[in-house]
């Protein structure tokens, strides 16, 4: 299908659809079951960097139409700084005020999976690669590709932020899933799908990818600390 006005092709239903799910795919394989890790995290992780670049060059689009819709543009990062202290401040707030010592329930949950993966002991390292190499490229792939070739089916912004903050929250449910208590698991995909919303909306209204990015580092930073201090008061 080609697009009339623009002269691009417009990528199939079924192949957006195989593209939402992909993330999701990844968490399932990888964090939830944990099949051949080793293997099937960087294969996962590198079709979700290699999909859009191909994706891109078979709709013909351009370089510059390809930066545009990423969302690659000066900015002084206001924006990104001020929703990321938002978030951050929210989600430590939340923490401190309401739930601590009423979920420590879960921490031993939590250690059995980082055993599992072999992360226990490098809690630290894995902070600085989810918050600031992972966060790079679910930014890159939610709000740089999916966002953009959703807005290119449906045309409502509103709509096109709600499908991929959903999609969003749908690819954190199996990262929770750990957590074996529904309410938490809940809050968790909420807490994601409303920060998928965020970002998403950052986007359509003209934020630079980088805005987005800044302050999904420094969310990440603030609910990875409140691991790290769930899983020290029972340690």
């Amino acid at each position: 299908m080609r697009d009339e006005l623009t002269g691009h092709r417009k990528l199939p239903v079924a192949v957006l659809a195989a593209c939402c799910l992909l993330p999701a795919l990844q968490t399932l394989v990888t964090v939830h079951l944990q099949w051949l890790m080793e293997i099937t995290y960087p294969a996962l992780k590198a079709v979700m960097i290699i999909a859009p670049v191909a994706i891109w060059r078979w709709s013909r689009l351009g370089r510059a139409e390809v930066l545009r819709r990423i969302g690659v543009q000066r900015t002084r990062l206001s924006l990104g700084l001020l929703v990321g202290a938002a978030m951050a401040g929210a989600i430590l707030a939340m923490y401190y005020a309401i739930f601590r010592g009423r979920v420590d329930h879960v921490a031993p949950l939590l250690i059995d999976k980082l055993n599992s993966m072999g992360l226990r002991e490098h809690y630290w390292s894995m902070v600085v690669v989810i918050s600031f190499a992972n966060s790079m490229l679910e930014e890159y792939y939610w709000r740089g590709f999916i966002l953009s070739e959703l807005l290119d089916r449906v045309g409502s912004r509103a709509t096109a932020c709600l499908i991929a903050g959903g999609l969003f929250g749908l690819h954190h449910v199996f990262a929770v899933l750990c957590l074996a208590d529904g309410w938490l698991i809940a809050l968790g995909v909420a807490c994601t799908v409303a920060a998928g919303l965020v970002w998403g909306w950052m986007r359509v209204r003209g934020a630079s990818l980088l805005d987005c990015y800044v302050s999904h580092v420094m969310a990440d930073l603030a609910a990875l600390w409140v691991g790290w201090d769930l899983i020290s008061r029972v340690s």
